[in-house]
């Protein structure tokens, strides 16, 4: 059904818009969900639909007072300012997401 791709396409397009994954946002918030640089976006995710750790937004959404510094492999993490406490969501979320999947 071509109207409920549309609509899809948008609420995929919405979301990366609010989100702030649209231009080089992906490299920060998270792979992109839409379709709007092409199919060949190297930022969009695999699966839309699908929660993944690797592609997801980590950092934490209930505050700014961060900042992103790599760790040991070069992987982006978010820290607290002063750089000592960790604001990645916990292994537990993802054991959820994929629980449900299991299920």
């Amino acid at each position: 059904d071509k109207v409920g791709q549309f609509f899809e396409e948008l609420d995929a397009f919405v979301d990366d818009a609010t989100a702030r994954r649209l231009g080089n946002g992906a490299a920060f918030y998270g792979k992109r969900k839409s379709n709007f640089y092409g199919k060949e976006d190297k930022s969009r995710k695999r699966d839309r639909s699908v929660p993944d750790p690797t592609e997801d937004y980590q950092g934490p959404t209930s505050t700014g007072l961060f900042k992103w510094v790599p760790d040991e492999d070069g992987q982006l993490r978010p820290v607290t300012r002063s750089g000592k406490t960790n604001l990645e969501r916990p292994p537990q979320f993802w054991d959820r997401a994929f629980a449900e999947k299991d299920d």
